[in-house]
C-alpha cells in the first residue's frame, strides 16, 4: 500500500510538471482571456450604460450568462469545448506510450508491479486532464466575478436557452454560482475521461500523434453524428457548457460511467499483457 501511494504521488507530480500541462494551460488560458475581452468587458460596459427608466425590461449582464461557459453562442465557448479533449490529453494522456517507447517502463516494472503502475498512471492522467481543462475555466470565471454582478439570471430576454426543460434549472435561477460549480465538476470529470481515452488508445498505433488526437476525433465524430440526428444535446461540445445545460441525466451516466469503465478496463487489460521487455 505504501509503495502504491508513493507511485501515485510520483505519477501525479510528473503529470503536473509536464511540458504538456504547460502547453495545455497556455492554450486554454489564451482562449479564456480572449473571451473576457470579446464578451465580458463589453458586457461590463453595457451594464454601465443601461437606462432602466427608458427601457425597464432590460437587465444586467450577469456572471452566469457571460462567463465562457455561460452561453453556447460565444465563439470562444464552442472552440474551447470542441478542443477540450486535446487540452485534457496533452498533460499526461500519451505518457504510457512515451514510457513504453523510451524504455522507462522497463525500470518501473523491475521495481514494482504492473497493477500498481497502471493504476497510478490512470489516476494521474485522469487528475491532470481534469485540472488542465478546469483551470482556464476558473480563471475566466474569476474575471467575470470581478467585472460582472452575481445576480440571479432573468427568464425575460435571456442570454442563453436555460429553461424548465434543463436539469438543475431551479438552481440556475436561484443560486447561479452553485449551478456553475456543478458544471465545473462535470467538465473536470469529462477532462479525466478524455485523458483515459488517450491511455486506452496507446495500443492502437506506433505514432504518438495518433494517441494524442484520438480523443478529439472521437468527440468530433460523436458531435457530427449528434448534429446529423438533430440530437445536439447529446454532444459533449454542448452539454458540458453551463449555458447550454443538460437535458437528460442519462447522458452523464453514459459518458462518465461507461467511458470511465471502458477506458480503464482496456488500459488495464492491455497494459498487463503488453510486452515491454
Amino acid at each position: 500500500m505504501e509503495s502504491m501511494r508513493k507511485m501515485m504521488k510520483e505519477e501525479v507530480k510528473r503529470s503536473l510538471r509536464s511540458s504538456g500541462m504547460l502547453i495545455s494551460l497556455i492554450l486554454g488560458i489564451i482562449i479564456a482571456i480572449v473571451q473576457v475581452f470579446h464578451y465580458q468587458i463589453p458586457a461590463y460596459q453595457l451594464n454601465q450604460e443601461l437606462d432602466f427608466e427608458k427601457v425597464p425590461i432590460l437587465f444586467f449582464n450577469t456572471i452566469a450568462d457571460s462567463w465562457i461557459g455561460g452561453s453556447p453562442t460565444y465563439l470562444e465557448s464552442f472552440l474551447y469545448f470542441l478542443i477540450l479533449p486535446i487540452l485534457a490529453t496533452l498533460p499526461f494522456g500519451a505518457s504510457y506510450f512515451t514510457d513504453t517507447r523510451s524504455g522507462f517502463l522497463k525500470g518501473i516494472y523491475i521495481r514494482s508491479s504492473r497493477k500498481q503502475y497502471l493504476t497510478a498512471k490512470y489516476v494521474a492522467s485522469f487528475i491532470s486532464g481534469g485540472i488542465a481543462v478546469t483551470i482556464p475555466l476558473l480563471l475566466n470565471l474569476a474575471c467575470g466575478m470581478i467585472l460582472l454582478p452575481n445576480l440571479v439570471p432573468q427568464s425575460v430576454l435571456p442570454h442563453n436557452g436555460i429553461n424548465a426543460a434543463n436539469l438543475f434549472f431551479k438552481i440556475y435561477f436561484s443560486k447561479p454560482l452553485l449551478y456553475i460549480i456543478v458544471f465545473l465538476c462535470i467538465d473536470f470529470l469529462l477532462g479525466g475521461i478524455w485523458a483515459g481515452v488517450a491511455l486506452a488508445a496507446s495500443f492502437i498505433s506506433d505514432y504518438k500523434i495518433v494517441v494524442l488526437s484520438s480523443p478529439f476525433f472521437l468527440q468530433l465524430v460523436m458531435h457530427v453524428i449528434c448534429t446529423m440526428l438533430n440530437k445536439i444535446e447529446y454532444s459533449s461540445v454542448y452539454f458540458a457548457q453551463s449555458g447550454y445545460g443538460l437535458f437528460h441525466s442519462g447522458i452523464v451516466v453514459v459518458y462518465f460511467v461507461v467511458g470511465g469503465v471502458v477506458t480503464w478496463i482496456v488500459f488495464r487489460k492491455r497494459g498487463e499483457k503488453e510486452d515491454v521487455f
